[in-house]
Order: C-alpha cells, then structure tokens, then sequence
C-alpha cells in the first residue's frame, strides 16, 4: 500500500509522468545542447522540491529512545515551489534554434502550466548549388507545458530503533516497485539522534528539556519509460525498422542533512524545534536511443529532413549546497501512538505530518 501511494504520489506530481503526455520530450528532436539548457531550466522546481522533500520528517522530538525502543512512523513532507519557479524566460537563453516570442516570452517549468508557449525551430541553409541557397526547416515544436501541481507529496515510512548511549538509528526503504507500465520507484535512506542533554548536567535535571544532534541521508531512484519517435515531417527514413522501446528518463536524488534540534514535553505534548543545513543532489538522465533531426547535406536526398540516432543524449546534475535549514513542529502523544505536524524553512518551504507507533 506504501508503494502504491509513493508512486502514485510521483505520477500526480508529474515527477515520473508527464501530465501532458511523453511529447514532453520534443526538444530532443532540434539540437542536443538546446535540449539540456531547454529541461534544465524546465526541471529547476522539480530538483528544488524533491530535495526540501527528502530531508524532511525525520524527526518529531529531540529525545532518543532507551536502549531496545522502537517506533514506525509514517510521514508525508510537501514542499510547494514559489510563483517566481513556475515560469523561466526564453529570450536570455543562447539557442541554435529560432524562436517564436510572439505571444510570450515566458516558458512553464513543470511546476506550472501555460496554454500559450514559446514555440522552437530549427532550419539550415543547404546548397543546391550554382550557388542556389535553401533554408530548409527540419524541427518545429512548443516548449513543453508544465503539469500545473507546484507542490510534490513525498510519503515516507521509517522505522526507528534505541541503542546505548542515548543513541538511536533510523531507517527509511521502499524497494524498487513499478505501477503499470509506467515506470519504477525505490527509496533508503538512513539516520541517527544522539542525546546532547545527558553530557550537561544542568539539563540533565530537567525532565521535560531535551538537546540532540541529528543526521540523516535518503535516496530516491526512479525510471520512466517514454518513447520519442522521428516527427511525421522527416522525408528520409535512415532506420525505418528501428525499435524505440529503450527510452528511459532516470531520476537519482539524494539528500543529506545535520540538525542541532530541542524539544520540551509538557504530559502528552512535545514542541520541538531544529537548526541546521541540509543539501541534496539530483541526476536527472535520458538513456537509451533517440532521434535526433536534421537535414541531408549532400546525394539525391540533399535538401531533404532526415535523422541521426543518438545513444543517452542528456545528463543534468542540479545540486543544493550548505542550505540554512530551520524547523518547527508539534506532536500528541497517546498512549502508543503519535501524530505529528511541523515546517521547515530551507531552499523552498515544507510541511510534514506524521502517525506513528511508539515504544520506549
């Protein structure tokens, strides 16, 4: 059931489909080096938010469990991208391609949505010779539409064990699962607490005060399966029988972060609060075949649209260093079981809430 919510979480998030379909991916058909600046740009919000997402909700109290104890919380963090994330401006960008600003000068990323957009072609001038110059137009599309959801659910299920030394370990897995045909997600991550109070006496004294230092690092990898064919403008088929099926766009993320954290019980209440830095790392790669279009330079066909067939044309590493990392949040605690709520403030701002079961 966890699976199932976590990639469906994805999906609805556009993070492994894309809510307009797979045409998404039309800039590959111009200029290799436009398409990296073009889905840099396009994917920025993404990266931002699975990154916030991912080092949240690891902890609900500053308190580390006794030797033996245990609890399995269940959590979703949400980070939501701000308005100045869901557009990016063409008219900067150094393209091979010419572009049509006439209606706007602003693209969608995927956090937003925008029904006119800026459209890219490409043409080369080709010598038919006697000195007979030709531009022949050989790729035409919109920059992709975004999927309109600005805010990401990540669901997380961890599972915290006591050890000596007010010391205690947490981990998070999800093995790699699919859903349909899709696309496949997997998630670990691992983390630690150890207690700041028991080293000052003064504190020490005080029951209801708890002082901690807290790590903890997670990895998302995920997959998906989409298929970018020759456009029907192509006059010059080099592969008719080729097989596109081995197109997969993979995602890697990690994300790490340290926190100083405090909380005060007060009977079934814990307030606690956080300070750290947090930082993450997203790969984002398209592997596999793909066509890439141009024009045929020279034979019988010369002047005509055609294709080349390039092997994993994209990789693109968005990285978030040394952000300021600051969290405030509430838990209830009944009996064994807790409920959570609680915001961070890094890069982009998230909320997490929690159940869970608790011993110890």
């Amino acid at each position: 059931m966890i699976h199932r919510m976590i990639i469906i979480g994805m999906i609805q998030a556009g993070m492994l489909v894309p809510a307009k379909g797979q045409t998404d991916l039309d800039f590959i058909y111009g200029c290799i080096a436009d398409g990296e600046l073009i889905l840099r740009e396009y994917l920025e919000p993404y990266a931002r938010i699975i990154g916030s997402d991912m080092n949240a909700g690891w902890y609900n109290t500053a308190r580390p469990h006794k030797l033996g104890g245990l609890d399995v919380t269940f959590s979703v963090s949400m980070a939501r991208a701000p308005v100045t994330a869901l557009t990016y401006g063409i008219s900067d960008m150094e393209l091979n391609g010419s572009v049509d600003m006439s209606s706007t000068v602003d693209a969608p990323t995927i956090a937003g949505a925008q029904e006119e957009r800026p459209r890219i072609t490409y043409s080369q001038q080709v010598d038919l010779g006697g000195g007979n110059m030709q531009e022949v137009e050989y790729a035409s599309f919109n920059l992709p539409d975004g999927t309109g959801y600005d805010f990401f659910p990540l669901p997380v299920a961890q599972l915290t064990v006591g050890l000596p030394f007010g010391t205690d370990v947490s981990a998070r897995f999800v093995p790699m699962v699919g859903l349909s045909t899709y696309g496949e997600i997997g998630l670990w991550g691992v983390g630690g607490r150890h207690s700041i109070s028991q080293w000052v006496p003064v504190v020490k004294r005080l029951k209801f005060l708890d002082f901690g230092i807290q790590g903890g690092y997670t990895k998302v990898t995920s997959s998906l399966h989409v298929l970018v064919e020759p456009q029907p403008t192509v006059e010059v088929d080099p592969s008719p029988g080729f097989d596109w099926d081995d197109q997969f766009i993979v995602q890697n993320v990690e994300g790490w972060t340290i926190n100083l954290i405090a909380s005060q019980t007060l009977l079934f209440i814990t307030f606690y609060q956080g300070i750290g830095y947090a930082g993450s790392m997203v790969e984002i790669l398209a592997e596999g075949h793909y066509p890439v279009q141009s024009v045929v330079g020279e034979g019988e066909d010369l002047g005509k649209t055609t294709y080349e067939i390039v092997k994993d044309p994209v990789s693109l590493e968005f990285r978030n260093f040394n952000d300021l990392r600051l969290n405030a949040g509430v838990r209830l605690k009944m009996g064994v079981f807790t409920i959570h709520y609680d915001f961070t403030k890094t890069y982009y701002a998230v909320h997490s809430v929690g159940l869970g079961f608790t011993f110890r």
